[in-house]
């Protein structure tokens, strides 16, 4: 072995700081981009919010012909000086008024609480050693959106290194907490701490959760009767009261997602034309954002302070890169939902079964970006059509061929898959072997298997758990 050198020929993909700053913003929802935003005004002295008031066409206008436009003096730029000391005395002019509105913004904020932040208030008035306080948090993290607890006692204790009966103990006190149910480790478990707050005879009901759960699941009530050796008629009791305990006990905490979806976008029925779409961009959350004309100004001065200059130089660069990035994005999004709009115009006219099957890339290709472009626009966004508010992923979906040899995108199918069961009997649920063969005459060719998964999907039981 020897030292030597030699030369290699590679490619390497280097992102421009524009570059990487447009793709962080694109994939920002509204409600987090003008948070985003809000920040940047409170840390960038040079930019200003043009305000509603005085935003006609014109000042319009000027933002984006700003975004387009060069910023003077930036040419010879470079970066340094003392910035910390700079920005103090920039940013006391409008801190108050952003205070202001900052206080107001929290004050009508209604968010409600988490399942986490809920066991750990009522945690609050309970006694606990430090030891159970680390315990209770690390428990309390692992209980998942169900309210089910998704790691082991050794997991926990391993984590933790605190021995395995401190973790059972902290455990119990949890599962003792409101909503009940909470905290168990498998469903077995989450019913009978419902049944065991119950303040009426239960013994019955807690032997079928613990040993007989899969034949009450299957409804075979005379086994179990037999089984346990009690009346047929008991057992249906039984059945009635475990029905009404709660699978999922941190189900009641869903609805704290769905409040702060704010549709990037809006697509209605023109009111004059018969299925003519109207979009709009709901950017009226996001500020428009301009360089304060003043620090221009300054820029230009010959006498202006050296670091002074430097310190202008950097923000007003910086500045002019967020308005550049905000308008691409802008830009973006409406090329991307203009081209939903031309792809899946039945979906908003008829709905879900008319969905056609769609790719990233057909998107992509249509505007001219990388798939990977479209796939971060389409992150967490969600548009407002006459079909419900959904999200921009939905529109996608991969194909399915049909009896005549054309195609149907798979959301098409779960949503037919969905109207069968939806219009079945009851008493004689349909099988999936039954729904294959409907969804065949019907021109969709699935497997059975391809069906269950559907089921899933759609959180749909079985036939023999869907029977009345």
């Amino acid at each position: 072995m020897e030292p030597r050198l030699s030369q290699t020929t590679s490619q390497k993909l280097i992102l421009a700081p524009q570059l990487r700053q447009f793709l962080k913003l694109l994939e920002l929802p509204i409600f987090e981009l003008e948070q985003k935003l809000q920040q940047e005004l409170e840390q960038n002295p040079v930019l200003e919010e043009i305000k509603p008031e005085g935003e006609t066409e014109d000042a319009s206008a000027d933002a984006e012909t700003e975004a387009e436009s060069e910023p003077e003096g930036i040419d010879d730029y470079e970066p340094g000086g003392n910035e910390d000391d700079l920005s103090r005395q920039f940013v006391q002019e409008d801190s108050k008024e952003k205070q202001r509105k900052r206080d107001y913004q929290e004050s009508i904020l209604t968010k409600p609480p988490t399942l986490a932040e809920y066991l750990d208030w009522q945690l609050g008035l309970i006694d606990l050693s430090e030891d159970e306080r680390q315990a209770a948090n690390d428990i309390i993290g692992n209980i998942n959106d169900d309210g089910m607890l998704a790691a082991s006692i050794e997991e926990i204790a391993e984590e933790t290194n605190l021995p395995q009966e401190t973790v059972e103990l902290v455990l119990k006190k949890i599962q003792s907490l409101d909503p009940p149910g909470v905290g168990g480790r498998h469903l077995g478990e989450a019913l009978l701490i419902q049944l065991k707050k119950q303040n009426q005879n239960t013994k019955l009901a807690e032997a079928i959760v613990q040993n007989h759960l899969p034949l009450l699941e299957r409804k075979q009530f005379d086994q179990l009767a037999r089984t346990l050796s009690v009346p047929l008629q008991k057992v249906k009791e039984v059945y009635q009261q475990i029905s009404r305990l709660e699978p999922k006990p941190g189900r009641i905490f869903y609805q704290e997602k769905p409040n702060f979806v704010i549709p990037d976008a809006t697509v209605s029925l023109a009111t004059d034309q018969e299925n003519e779409l109207v979009l709009e961009l709901n950017d009226r959350f996001v500020p428009t954002l301009r360089i304060n004309p003043m620090y221009r100004e300054m820029l230009k001065k010959k006498d202006l302070d050296p670091k002074t200059k430097v310190f202008l130089r950097e923000k007003v660069q910086s500045g002019f890169d967020l308005i550049r990035a905000i308008s691409q994005r802008k830009s973006t999004i409406r090329q991307i939902t203009e081209e939903l709009l031309k792809a899946q115009p039945d979906f908003f006219t008829k709905g879900f079964a008319y969905l056609k099957p769609l790719r990233l890339k057909d998107i992509a290709a249509k505007i001219g970006v990388h798939e990977s472009t479209v796939s971060r626009a389409i992150q967490g966004k969600y548009m407002d059509t006459p079909q419900g508010t959904i999200p921009y992923k939905s529109f996608f979906s991969s194909k399915l061929e049909r009896g005549d040899g054309s195609v149907e995108s798979q959301k098409s199918a779960t949503e037919r898959l969905k109207a069968l069961i939806a219009a079945e009997d009851p008493r004689k649920p349909l099988s999936d072997a039954k729904l294959v063969k409907l969804l065949e005459q019907d021109g969709v060719q699935v497997a059975r298997r391809t069906v269950a998964k559907y089921r899933d999907i759609l959180k749909i039981l079985p036939a023999y758990l869907r029977k009345k």
